[in-house]
């Protein structure tokens, strides 16, 4: 029986200073940049530039510089509203600017002359082309997430097929190992253990097995997963294939949830050709879970929270060598060779006599030996090797439980709290029985040993 119990636990502040015109943004935000021009292409210094969140409330003032340019850095991912005023011109509303981690959102406002009363609404488009970041990264949201087979636990590691550079994901590990089920690959030829995750900010790190992450994020918690292979920014140091930041998702000004359940057993599978028993050996892997979030004071304060529970019982089975009776009472006559007292003779083997018909005396057996070999199963298959058919259920219970809270604390200051917990119970019973022998379980799910 083994337990593992893994515990991450991340409060982080952040203190969003919007005086710094920076364009580049951190891992954890987005930001969001343009420049302000009238009709005939001139900028428009002072402009009020106001970014609002429908979802949360959440609103940041800027104003253009000299030059027309406007930059809001450290934005929480999610969709905004850009309001633009200027003295003279219309203001412009423009919807669905979505700003995400570790990305520079580029929003470009030209103005038209008119009266205040007068407002122009646009629609937000995104960006063909990355031009205001010179890194090389993969974007997964909710969309890819819930759209996109995720196979080995529902793991959103899967998806990193889709990574240009990454070999296919594969467990590296025996599930005792890595109850969290973790998968590992290179990136652009380099080692997979230079890979770096980051959930919500903190080191997602299994310091004795660096290859593997230590907690694999459900993925209904998942707002986004922001995979950097390239020209990484200075705050991702640590890595040197991969730069992986996740950030989970918080609750806003609505109630949102989300139920799943998936099951799968036995029944509709197919009957492995090797195995020695009869019918389909039992098997069950469900999955179920759930989140909820919502707002505790509208504007202000959030909570998002989610529960996923893994069940699995796998059935695994092995053809082990066991003595037959006659061995065990010290009869070896049926093999053909000698078997001698080692009491006699000398210390190098010369002059030791034969055992009478080669069975070795019930007074020569050590009754520790014996105790031993009581623990050991008669043969149930014919023949003295492969004669011991042995069948047993690998059980995997695992629970994922996270819970996040966001405070809007002013404009420029965003506090949020995160816990998450992976309690995993792993039982791999022993072919032998008491007498331990192979471990009827994954011993590993290696495809190919890590470099």
């Amino acid at each position: 029986m083994l337990l593992r119990a893994i515990t991450l636990v991340s409060l982080l502040s952040s203190i969003m200073v919007l005086a710094i015109p920076k364009a580049g943004a951190q891992t954890l935000y987005g930001s969001i940049v343009g420049v302000i021009t009238d009709p005939s292409g001139a900028v428009v210094p002072n402009a009020e530039v106001k970014a609002v969140n429908p979802q949360t409330g959440e609103t940041r003032d800027v104003k253009s510089d000299s030059a027309g340019r406007y930059t809001i850095g450290n934005v929480l991912p999610g969709a905004y509203e850009i309001h633009v005023t200027a003295t003279g011109f219309r203001p412009v509303v423009t919807t669905g600017v979505t700003a995400t981690i570790n990305t520079v959102t580029r929003d470009d406002v030209q103005m038209q002359l008119g009266s205040q009363a007068q407002e122009i609404s646009v629609s937000g488009t995104a960006a063909a082309l990355q031009t205001d970041k010179s890194d090389t990264h993969t974007e997964l949201t909710p969309r890819e997430l819930a759209s996109l087979p995720l196979p080995n636990y529902r793991n959103f590691q899967s998806l990193f097929n889709l990574v240009p550079g990454a070999t296919p994901p594969v467990f590296t590990n025996s599930i005792t190992d890595v109850p969290q089920r973790s998968l590992s690959t290179n990136v652009n030829g380099s080692n997979r253990n230079n890979n770096n995750t980051r959930v919500d900010g903190a080191a997602d790190i299994f310091v004795w097995l660096p290859h593997a992450t230590l907690y694999v994020p459900p993925e209904e918690t998942i707002e986004t997963v922001n995979i950097t292979t390239g020209s990484f920014d200075a705050e991702q140091g640590m890595a040197g294939g991969a730069a992986v930041t996740i950030t989970t998702k918080s609750g806003t000004n609505d109630f949102h949830g989300v139920a799943f359940a998936f099951w799968d057993d036995n029944l509709l599978e197919a009957r492995n050709f090797f195995y020695y028993g009869k019918g389909t050996p039992f098997s069950l892997h469900n999955i179920d879970g759930g989140t909820l979030g919502g707002p505790i004071v509208r504007n202000k304060l959030f909570f998002f929270g989610s529960w996923e529970g893994t069940r699995e019982r796998t059935n695994y089975s092995a053809l082990s060598t066991v003595p037959t009776a006659a061995e065990r009472n010290g009869d070896f006559s049926s093999y053909g060779t000698t078997i001698y007292d080692p009491s006699t003779g000398t210390a190098t083997g010369k002059g030791r006599k034969p055992f009478l018909n080669n069975v070795v005396p019930a007074r020569e057996l050590s009754p520790i030996t014996l105790k031993l070999q009581n623990l050991i199963p008669m043969p149930n298959q014919p023949g003295t090797t492969s004669n011991y058919f042995s069948s047993g259920t690998q059980s995997l219970t695992r629970d994922n439980i996270d819970g996040k809270v966001d405070w809007d604390r002013t404009p420029n200051h965003h506090i949020f709290g995160k816990y998450s917990v992976m309690k995993a119970l792993v039982i791999c019973p022993f072919s032998l029985g008491p007498a331990g022998g192979t471990g009827l379980a994954t011993a590993t799910a290696r495809v190919r040993p890590p470099p």
